[in-house]
């Protein structure tokens, strides 16, 4: 299991899931292709009444996931770089 904190998100790559220490949303992840999409789990109950009150609120859920992917996929590029060099998993391909 790795694990790995970047300002308010902690990234496990072995559970695939992102946790904000700060507001309580978990994201999991999905492999499509080479990368992972991020899903919310979930969002304390306060923090989707709050969210849902306001006119960007919906904005507010998709800035999370993306701020999760972000977290996640930087975490998990440096630690396939770690593990197998430059060219990675992700770029067997190429």
């Amino acid at each position: 299991m790795i694990t790995i904190t970047s300002g308010e998100w902690i990234a496990d790559l072995g559970a695939l899931k992102c946790r904000n220490m700060v507001n309580g949303i978990v994201v999991v992840f999905k492999k499509k292709g080479k990368f992972y999409q991020g899903k919310i789990q979930h969002i304390p109950d306060e923090l989707m009444v709050t969210w849902a009150q306001e006119k960007n609120g919906a904005t507010k859920t998709q800035e999370a996931v993306l701020e999760a992917e972000e977290v996640f996929m930087h975490v998990y590029f440096e630690s396939d770089i770690e593990k197998h060099g430059i060219r990675g998993e992700w770029m067997k391909d190429n």
